[in-house]
């Protein structure tokens, strides 16, 4: 399966953003949600799309990127992302496999009328949550599973995220989707 995200639909309903966040506080929104889709994806990571407005009217605004394997993209004025996630949904070819992640009734027509699997943001949070938490390993030798995660692993993900508590702009996190423990992997290194 693909993934074609609505990316501040998603931040909203995480509750991560406040309502009118300034520049700052959306780049670090991005960014940790882009290392949150990494994480959950690996090296499928090139299989996700996520798709956020952008404030520019510059034509030499950057419209596309790459965050560690993710395709990102950027709508700018007049375009909005959601006319971005509709063009992208009619440009798809194996559109049954491609699953649009929204909230929006518009896109969520735009998935369906296109043959695509919907997802709402809360599914899709569950989702993912329960890939980070067990994520699949083959047995080793032994027969007996792998952890999850190695403790380089853990660090990476801890340090990334330590800092959450500390942004005065950042909305309390209150983690039903299974994206924290942080401050108790904190003192359990």
């Amino acid at each position: 399966m693909r993934y074609l995200i609505d990316g501040y639909n998603l931040l909203h309903a995480m509750g991560v953003v406040p309502a009118h966040a300034g520049p700052a506080v959306l780049e670090k929104a991005r960014r940790r949600l882009l290392g949150v889709l990494q994480g959950a994806y690996g090296e499928a990571a090139s299989e996700v799309t996520v798709v956020f407005d952008g404030v520019s009217t510059s034509r030499d605004a950057v419209t596309q990127t790459r965050f560690k394997g993710i395709h990102v993209e950027f709508a700018h004025r007049p375009d909005e992302a959601d006319d971005v996630i509709e063009r992208l949904i009619s440009q798809e070819t194996g559109r049954r496999e491609l699953v649009v992640v929204s909230d929006d009734r518009r896109l969520q027509r735009a998935a369906r009328q296109g043959d695509c699997v919907v997802m709402g943001c809360l599914d899709y949070l569950e989702e993912i949550g329960r890939q980070r938490r067990f994520p699949v390993r083959p047995p080793d030798e032994s027969g007996e599973k792998k952890p999850a995660l190695s403790k380089t692993e853990l660090h990476d993900w801890l340090k990334a995220f330590a800092d959450l508590e500390k942004d005065p702009e950042w909305k309390e996190f209150s983690d039903p989707y299974g994206f924290g423990e942080i401050e108790k992997g904190i003192e359990d290194l």
